[in-house]
């Protein structure tokens, strides 16, 4: 019985320090934030401009392996969730190095008067070896997605 709970206990405990930890500041909002995964790390600072919401910052590559086609959208969202302005950076060089940055540049426009409470970050790309891709990783792609402030 004893070794039984010890096996469990020992079971639990490694497959909780499995699981990745995700990297998200509480920064209050127009001031730099940063975001970290296994696979990227994203840094950027909001400014707003009358209705314009500007974010500028680099995502850089935590993987072993080069990101190809990455695509990177952000939803300005209200207080409720509806989502006021959505705009997609796809410009990246087709391939990024392990442990690269590439910088990243959008401007959202809200389409109505609410203020934006939340950010969504969403990200998807494809692994590669290195360029050209003489082994593909089955062309599935890989993705994710956090909430932040402006």
């Amino acid at each position: 019985m004893i070794k039984r709970c010890v096996v469990l206990l020992l079971l639990l405990a490694t497959t909780a320090c499995s699981a990745y930890r995700k990297e998200l500041d509480k920064n209050p909002s127009f001031s730099p934030h940063h975001f970290g995964y296994y696979d990227l790390g994203i840094d950027w600072q909001a400014e707003r401009s009358g209705r314009v919401v500007r974010l500028a910052g680099t995502v850089t590559n935590r993987r072993d392996y080069y990101l190809r086609d990455l695509e990177l959208t952000v939803r300005l969202t209200d207080e409720h969730g509806k989502v006021l302005a959505r705009e997609t950076f796809a410009d990246f060089p087709t391939y990024i190095p392990p442990g690269r940055s590439e910088p990243f540049r959008l401007e959202l426009r809200p389409s109505s008067d609410a203020l934006p409470g939340r950010v969504r970050f969403t990200y998807i790309y494809w692994l590669a070896e290195e360029p050209p891709a003489f082994r593909q990783y089955g062309n599935v792609p890989y993705f994710g997605n956090f909430d932040s402030l402006p």
